[in-house]
């Protein structure tokens, strides 16, 4: 089932057995042409909107632009934007650790990424452990990762840096990388990189300003990377 509910300028969205809020109403019929909803990432400041779907026995992750989450303060058509421009970056750095992208496409007033599902879960995981509770909380998979075995966290970070190798081959580097970007598995031990919409071609000028991406504490006094 899809449907919604407006209340008080707030549209409450059904799909399947999930529901969502959302600023302003949204058509996600297109959604049954990849199965059915098993979770939604509707928590995000960038503007975009997830779903892991199956069907047939095989899953897929969704990120969608256009519609307009609770926590998006900016304009739809630049988050948009910014997917589209994401695209040919999936393209030219495909990768064994990094996220298999199958498919994109235009859907009335947004855009799709369609990607192989990885039965991961990711080390910022906020939407399910939120400020100190990421770092405390004994079932965040940040903590989890934090107290696993020196081994398996430096094969995860030999992933990393494997990865990032290739992406400086290719002539890239990257902008906004950070744990939410990463994706362990519990049961395998595999790393998957999950996030390079921002990553950019080599040189690369900060025309963000001051308040570009990272920690306080990491980032560099100057603009050229």
């Amino acid at each position: 089932m899809v449907g919604n509910v407006e209340q008080q300028n707030v549209f409450k969205i059904e799909i399947d057995m999930f529901s969502f809020h959302l600023q302003a109403d949204h058509n996600f019929c297109w959604l049954k042409n990849y199965g059915d909803v098993f979770c939604v990432f509707d928590e995000q400041d960038s503007g975009n909107i997830s779903f892991g779907l199956e069907r047939d026995s095989k899953k897929f992750f969704v990120k969608y632009a256009g519609a307009k989450p609770m926590g998006f303060l900016g304009d739809q058509k630049d988050a948009i934007e910014r997917l589209v421009n994401a695209v040919p970056v999936y393209k030219k750095l495909a990768h064994p650790h990094l996220i298999k992208l199958i498919d994109h496409f235009s859907i009335e007033n947004g855009y799709a990424a369609v990607f192989e599902w990885f039965q991961g879960e990711c080390l910022h995981s906020h939407w399910s452990f939120a400020g100190k509770e990421k770092y405390t909380n004994p079932e965040s998979p940040f903590y989890r990762f934090k107290n696993l075995e020196i081994e398996k966290r430096l094969m995860a970070l030999d992933t990393i840096f494997s990865f990032h190798v290739f992406v400086e081959a290719q002539g890239f580097v990257a902008v906004d990388f950070y744990d939410g970007s990463i994706l362990y598995d519990f049961k395998t031990n595999e790393t998957k990189i999950c996030d390079i919409d921002f990553y950019r071609q080599s040189p690369s000028i900060n025309d963000v300003g001051e308040q570009f991406w990272g920690a306080a504490r990491s980032k560099l006094q100057r603009s050229l990377f």
